[in-house]
């Protein structure tokens, strides 16, 4: 019998046919007479001939058609209930019905780990998402994962020799992709193989740290998240933020609003005391809001002209952390749960916490990003370097650093960005690996440096900067600007994906020897924001 391909979901245990099925449906229950696969309940969905678009864009006179019709087949296994689906016959279940996690674990199980051909994974600390593929079997190396700092979406490969009479190949996500030669008739004993599968532990030695960080998809699990995240937006001790979810340069002029319940004020900084007061004003309370008004209500970024220049839910703008009843901490950011191992959190905070020291820069109390590095160089005898560029490649611009200072034969660079968000610290991160990396490898990035400094130091500076680049001593200090008063709690004061974002340019910066302090500056400006009148103006509007 040919191999043939389909989709496996597991039903959550006490979930029935009639309790798995969505309330609107149109699917209709087929009439089985001596059903191939024993207790099976099949229902069906026909789909409807329709002529495809290109038959008119191309001209066709011919009678062309295509039809998709549909199926989810039940089929018991032990006290539980498996689920085959055809065409679109997922759209049938219930989110909150089946396992989320049943696809990756049967996989991890049964597929041969130096036998992987794919694996889909996402980034949390970008959201960038990547799918990569070998054009021979392979394992998790030659695919690029890092389990520390990507999250498996989906894993493709061969199945191990002992399953090779029942699959062929297996690719899980939240359902069982297999390619299998199995006849209707032996369906059980393949569905009951594969609980097994999904029931073993053995994946965590095969692959121990795959489950370090995963994506949370089960409504169930989320859905009292969500209840803990809308209760944290009026709990002033709560470890939740407002963040603009995307990167931004804070030199250019910007504002924040809030809209959804009427607009608010234009503020120049992002705060959820803001959102807090905006609320109240709008008479909501702690007892009213949910999880819809956070989706609902909007974050706009206004540019100087109080023009509209881009609009988020305030539900994606929010980083919030909690703990879990299971060994696992739970993380919110750019509108996405995810579980990450308590171990990970823990194994973080060992390897940053020496980077870490006292702040040796100026608080800061100027208007924005700019007038901080220009005024703290002054102040400590620095030079700022800020928008300045090294690159010798005029279409792809690097900035040196925010800020040089020479200590002890040796220049500083000294990189600043503005908050604790995850997009804004990886870029400042990947800022400094990218621009000492230049200097160390390419001798007119440094020709450059030198001149930018002699451009801007008398000479005994600029001959102290020269020696110490010849002979490519830098070291690198990263400086976090940000209103929160718990330096004690050192890398905790910054989400987990910034934690994992950072450790990995700090594994890099190691590997080329260079020294890296990070330091967390006081932020002194008022963090009520100051409060800008609003303009008329149509983007404005709800």
């Amino acid at each position: 019998m040919p191999a043939r391909s389909m989709s496996i979901y597991l039903l959550k245990p006490n979930v029935s046919v009639d309790n798995a099925l969505k309330d609107d449906h149109d699917y209709k229950e087929a009439a089985l007479s001596g059903a191939a696969i024993a207790g099976a309940r099949i229902f069906l969905k026909a789909g409807h001939e329709n002529a495809p678009w290109w038959k008119g864009f191309l001209g066709i006179e011919d009678d062309v058609s295509q039809q998709s019709s549909s199926a989810t087949a039940f089929i018991p296994c032990g006290d539980r209930m498996m689920v085959l689906t055809f065409g679109a016959g997922l759209h049938l279940l219930r989110d909150d019905a089946f396992e989320h996690d049943f696809g990756t674990r049967v996989v991890l199980n049964a597929v041969d780990p130096n036998k992987l051909k794919s694996t889909d994974t996402l980034d949390p600390d970008s959201s960038q998402r990547r799918r990569t593929q070998i054009p021979f079997d392979g394992d998790l190396a030659l695919l690029s994962f890092t389990s520390d700092t990507s999250v498996l979406k989906s894993l493709t490969g061969k199945a191990k020799a002992e399953y090779s009479d029942l699959v062929h190949s297996v690719t899980g996500s939240d359902s069982l992709r297999i390619t299998t030669p199995t006849r209707p008739g032996d369906f059980p004993l393949l569905l009951d193989n594969l609980y097994r599968l999904y029931e073993s532990q053995d994946y965590l030695t095969t692959f121990p740290d795959i489950a370090q960080m995963q994506p949370v998809t089960d409504p169930a699990v989320i859905d009292p998240l969500n209840v803990k995240l809308v209760a944290a937006v009026f709990d002033t001790a709560a470890p939740i933020i407002l963040t603009v979810p995307d990167v931004l340069d804070y030199r250019d002029e910007a504002y924040v609003q809030f809209a959804g319940r009427g607009t608010s004020d234009a503020f120049e900084d992002v705060y959820i005391k803001h959102y807090r007061e905006y609320l109240v004003s709008a008479g909501a309370s702690a007892s009213t809001l949910t999880i819809e008004d956070l989706r609902h209500d909007s974050l706009l970024l206004l540019n100087g002209a109080f023009e509209l220049s881009k609009r988020w839910s305030v539900f994606r703008s929010l980083i919030f952390e909690t703990p879990g009843e299971d060994d696992y901490t739970y993380h919110l950011s750019d509108g996405t749960w995810y579980k990450v191992a308590s171990g990970l959190v823990e194994s973080l905070r060992v390897f940053l916490e020496p980077y870490w020291v006292d702040a040796n820069l100026p608080n800061h109390q100027w208007a924005n990003e700019g007038e901080y590095n220009t005024e703290a160089s002054a102040l400590i005898g620095g030079l700022c370097l800020d928008k300045t560029n090294i690159s010798p490649d005029p279409k792809y611009p690097v900035e040196p650093c925010d800020i040089l200072r020479v200590t002890d034969g040796a220049v500083d660079l000294v990189h600043v960005k503005m908050g604790t968000t995850s997009s804004t610290l990886s870029h400042l991160f990947n800022q400094a690996a990218n621009s000492v990396q230049l200097l160390l490898t390419d001798d007119d990035a440094t020709a450059m440096l030198v001149d930018l400094v002699r451009a801007r130091a008398d000479n005994v500076v600029s001959a102290r900067v020269e020696d110490a680049v010849k002979n490519a001593r830098f070291s690198i200090t990263l400086a976090i600007v940000s209103h929160k008063q718990t330096p004690e709690l050192k890398s905790d004061n910054l989400p987990i994906f910034s934690r994992i974002s950072l450790k990995r340019v700090l594994v890099a910066l190691r590997a080329m020897r260079i020294p890296v302090t990070v330091q967390l500056v006081p932020d002194d400006t008022n963090s009520a924001g100051r409060k800008k009148p609003r303009k008329p103006r149509q983007a404005a509007r709800q």
